[in-house]
């Protein structure tokens, strides 16, 4: 008998290694290292997801993407009413025989049914009792001691408007993916319709972040800047139907950025953040972004706004865009990529307001790239007209503008008279 027990051999099995969680595969870039805008478009949009919809009364689901379609719950007009003064009757008794039939008798208003060979007098507008056909204008006949006596006949529908003729009971009045605006909510509520199943708007965050920012009103010091970007681009993606909240870290300080970040991805579908023009405000909010998330960053083929940044941050994954701080290049970076996702939260169309334009002057891009130009769109008649606007106050520029001129890849001149695509900004373009 052995004097010690051997101990049983345990099997060790080697664990396989946990693979870091990361982001799906870029889009490859060309030769000179670029990602097309097509290409970065695409790959941002499939990083997100429509919000899920959930019912909503009429008034709160203005201007959101309908998720069911909406059949009509009831007929319009809901009773066969009268379309002028004279009498409810059936078109059958007003004939004996191919001749005209004996006097009508008289029937009280309120009756439910109308019996054979009665009348009921009707004003227009005034609903008609079950049975009744036709409404026999008054000139049509005489009355006399209860008595209708016939002058002339009327077929069955005739001066009659029928239960929905106007709207019958299951007309398709709203499909999935319409957008629910001001005549459509009229248009359901007239059909009985008081809830709608519809995608909320995404709750945007917009993060101001930079050193030596200064709040509108604030006291402006030597070194400092406006902090306008952040209001601007609140705007914008207002504009594009989100509910939008802003917040501001008028610092460098990597803590307080993260946790004002972090403290704000409990409320945020999409966080935007808009940092002060100096490398280092950008640099700054891109290392949180890196610690909390998962990043890509790229060079674009665009100009301006060739530096793009995008992660899911946080627990939750929560999208976040990071602007550029030039204000231009952060409003058409917005407008590129911002606007879009925020779309695509809604479950809306992600396509920008596209138009054609004639070309009132020479306008230069680089081939290769894709150059959004600020401009100014005018309508004489059918035909729109689009002229570059270029100011050196930046935030003056884009005030004047209302349209970005997109000239593509291959494109290096247009010349005046020829036509170039522009997306509009304003919806009345």
């Amino acid at each position: 008998m052995p004097w010690f027990a051997r101990k049983p051999q345990i099997e060790v099995v080697d664990e396989a290694p946990v693979e870091e969680p990361r982001l799906p595969e870029p889009p490859a870039t060309d030769a000179a290292g670029l990602r097309s805008v097509a290409d970065h478009t695409e790959y941002l949009l499939s990083l997100v997801e429509p919000l899920r919809p959930f019912g909503m009364s009429l008034l709160e689901a203005w201007d959101q993407v309908m998720c069911e379609d909406i059949d009509s719950m009831v007929n319009v007009p809901a009773n066969s009413t009268a379309k002028i003064a004279g009498y409810a009757v059936r078109a059958s008794d007003l004939v004996d025989d191919g001749q005209l039939a004996a006097p009508l008798t008289l029937v009280d208003g309120g009756v439910d049914r109308l019996p054979a060979s009665g009348a009921v007098v009707v004003a227009p507008g005034d609903a008609l009792p079950a049975g009744a056909t036709a409404v026999l204008p008054a000139t049509f006949a005489t009355l006399t001691d209860g008595k209708v006596a016939l002058i002339e006949k009327v077929a069955d529908g005739e001066y009659v408007r029928a239960a929905g003729e106007h709207l019958r009971r299951g007309t398709r009045l709203l499909s999935a993916g319409d957008i629910l605006g001001d005549r459509a909510i009229g248009l359901l509520a007239g059909a009985g319709v008081d809830k709608v199943l519809v995608r909320p708007r995404p709750r945007v965050v917009i993060v101001s972040s930079g050193d030596r920012r200064v709040e509108p009103g604030g006291e402006m010091q030597p070194g400092d800047g406006a902090d306008a970007n952040s209001f601007m681009i609140a705007a914008a993606a207002r504009a594009a139907g989100a509910t939008v909240f802003r917040v501001a870290v008028h610092s460098n300080d990597v803590d307080e950025i993260r946790q004002t970040v972090t403290d704000q991805l409990i409320r945020a579908d999409l966080v935007i953040s808009a940092t002060g023009g100096r490398r280092e405000d950008y640099e700054a909010m891109a290392s949180v972004m890196e610690e909390i998330g998962l990043v890509d960053t790229v060079a674009v083929a665009m100009s301006p706004g060739r530096t793009q940044t995008f992660g899911l941050v946080g627990e939750d994954r929560v999208p976040m865009l990071m602007l550029p701080g030039n204000p231009v290049s952060a409003y058409v970076t917005f407008q590129a990529f911002g606007r879009p996702l925020i779309r695509r939260l809604m479950g809306a169309t992600t396509e920008h307001r596209s138009a054609r334009a004639i070309a009132t002057g020479t306008l230069r891009s680089v081939k290769g790239q894709l150059h959004l130009l600020r401009g100014h769109v005018r309508s004489e008649g059918s035909i729109r007209y689009v002229e570059q606007v270029s100011m050196p106050h930046a935030l003056g520029e884009l005030a004047a503008s209302n349209t970005l001129i997109v000239l593509d890849e291959h494109l290096e001149v247009v010349r005046p008279g020829e036509a170039v695509r522009v997306w509009l900004l304003d919806e009345e373009d």
